[in-house]
């Protein structure tokens, strides 16, 4: 399978394919009120009810930082509509770190994003390994998938954003990191 990163910087670009530190960010840092490039409304939102909890105001409102684990709602109606039962349903932000790439190679995904260049991954176990260890933690790869219902995680993102063809490596953790990675982890790709 191959992997691109697109990246926002040439200068970004070396440690990539010559070894060298890297940042690794939060998924929050991908967070925003609009959706636009990477960014997102709904990034770090853990949602597995089968319902959108915000079209149910003012029945019931989560304040910034709140959140509901482990919910149940059973024989709700609003308006005389009954609701979706929920049974051990949450609803909250996670944050964690995180390392997107996209499953194309594309001068317009490129564009979209911002991003002014791009490697494509050797070995994205290897590079998963090398972060794993210095992390000391052992982050979940995975292929996003891509839903237009409420339902949402790190893995599960909107439609809307179904034009990234991303996989992602995801840590736990709410500090921003760096990592030194080898070199050859990745090699320079043509944007043109």
């Amino acid at each position: 399978m191959d992997l691109f990163l697109y990246l926002t910087k040439k200068r970004w670009v070396n440690a990539w394919i010559n070894g060298g530190e890297i940042p690794i960010s939060l998924v929050s840092s991908y967070l925003s009120p609009i959706r636009s490039g990477t960014k997102t409304p709904d990034e770090n939102l853990i949602n597995d009810m089968n319902i959108d909890i915000q079209q149910l105001f003012p029945l019931i409102s989560i304040g910034e930082g709140g959140g509901l684990r482990n919910a149940n709602f059973q024989n709700n109606y609003v308006n005389g509509h009954l609701l979706p039962e929920v049974q051990d349903g949450n609803y909250f932000h996670e944050d964690g770190l995180i390392l997107s790439f996209s499953l194309q190679q594309s001068r317009e995904i490129a564009v979209r994003m911002g991003k002014e260049s791009c490697v494509k991954i050797q070995d994205i176990n290897y590079l998963k390994l090398c972060v794993d260890n210095q992390l000391g933690l052992n982050g979940i790869l995975r292929e996003c998938e891509y839903t237009d219902g409420p339902n949402r995680n790190h893995f599960l993102k909107s439609v809307a954003d179904s034009w990234q063809q991303e996989l992602r490596i995801f840590w736990p953790g709410s500090i921003k990191k760096s990592v030194v990675l080898p070199s050859g982890i990745a090699e320079p790709v043509s944007l043109e």
